[in-house]
């Protein structure tokens, strides 16, 4: 599984991460078809909710998700976040369009998150971090708002978990992965349980405490939740390297 399509799968634009890893890109093509052909017919001034959340993908494929062009790619998916938020306080289908602003805020937050690794994510600055830790805590509130379900709910604090480490913050870090974690457990989610378990060890060990005896054993049990918890695996080791030399710049 790519950095990218695993970005798409832990936020809540699954249903098209899910096409695109089981059937390729034409198979996604195939289901955009039917939203691109009603947003022509639609008037000039209309966006529906739909239409951002294919607006975010479209985006991400032809940046890269940053990879490509991280600046470009960062500001047209920040106005599509700001233009999804404005919807849900003009329109009488609020949640709808807050739903999608879920989407494109996970996206945004997880996009500008440097801890994926070189040649995962673009050369992100201190800038676009920023703007990712803002949109990870509008995520979160967007998704308490709409009472989505635990397992949704999770990939929120994870990725707000993720930016605060980024920022420097493990303390504030490692709350957010105990909500990660016990939301995971509600929903019956094991691997995502032990995901974030994983990184309140990472959280320790950045904040200086020698938790990795406690992170392998998380990376042993992982290892035996199939491709997705061996993706969640591997990422530790890359977050640390990156993160510790944030710490040391």
């Amino acid at each position: 599984m790519t950095r990218r399509i695993a970005a798409l799968l832990l936020g809540a634009g699954a249903t098209m991460a899910a096409a695109v890893e089981e059937a390729g890109a034409e198979a996604a093509d195939a289901r955009l078809r039917p939203v691109l052909e009603a947003m022509l017919a639609e008037p000039l001034e209309a966006t529906s909710p739909a239409g951002l959340r294919t607006a975010s993908y479209l985006l991400a494929r032809r940046f890269n998700r940053g990879v490509d062009d991280v600046d470009g790619y960062v500001y047209l998916l920040k106005l599509l976040c700001g233009q999804a938020l404005r919807l849900a306080e003009q329109h009488p289908d609020a949640a709808d369009y807050q739903e999608a602003a879920v989407v494109l805020t996970y996206n945004l937050a997880a996009d500008t998150w440097p801890g994926w690794g070189p040649g995962q994510v673009g050369p992100v600055t201190q800038a676009h971090r920023r703007l990712g830790l803002a949109a990870a805590r509008r995520n979160v509130a967007l998704a308490a708002e709409l009472r989505l379900p635990s397992n949704r709910r999770r990939n929120g604090y994870w990725i707000l978990g993720a930016q605060l480490l980024a920022d420097g913050d493990a303390s504030a870090a490692a709350e957010a992965f105990a909500e990660s974690r016990d939301l995971a457990a509600a929903a019956g989610n094991n691997a995502g349980r032990l995901m974030a378990q994983g990184w309140l060890h990472v959280s320790a060990i950045l904040g200086g405490r020698n938790e990795r005896a406690d992170l392998a054993a998380i990376v042993d049990q992982l290892r035996e939740q199939g491709q997705e918890g061996r993706f969640y695996a591997d990422q530790y080791q890359t977050a640390l390297d990156v993160l510790g030399g944030l710490r040391q710049d």
